[in-house]
């Protein structure tokens, strides 16, 4: 992902987690994108539906530990975005 699309990408989630529903998350930039960390099941398949309407590339991982469900301070899914289409908002309704 080149600069100009992490910055359409940092503007884009911004507004999503303005007008959406609350998400526990982290996000970091990494060297070819971002990396989004999530608490709850809930929020993670909330995101990879924001995701999916961007026509995202990206790679999903999860962390479980038996016993301790109610975790607050770990992330539990993580979603590295590689790539989006950047005309998403013109085409979002393709994509789903």
């Amino acid at each position: 992902m080149d600069k100009s699309k992490k910055e359409e990408f940092v503007k884009s989630w911004q507004l999503f987690k303005s007008i959406g529903p609350t998400i526990l998350s982290k996000i970091e930039e990494g060297q070819n994108g971002y990396y989004i960390e999530l608490v709850s099941f809930q929020d993670f398949m909330t995101v990879l539906n924001f995701l999916g309407q961007m026509a995202a590339q990206f790679n999903v991982d999860y962390c479980y530990e038996e016993g301790n469900e109610y975790k607050i301070e770990t992330y539990d899914y993580q979603i590295t975005v590689i790539d989006f289409d950047i005309n998403w908002k013109n085409r979002s309704t393709q994509y789903i």
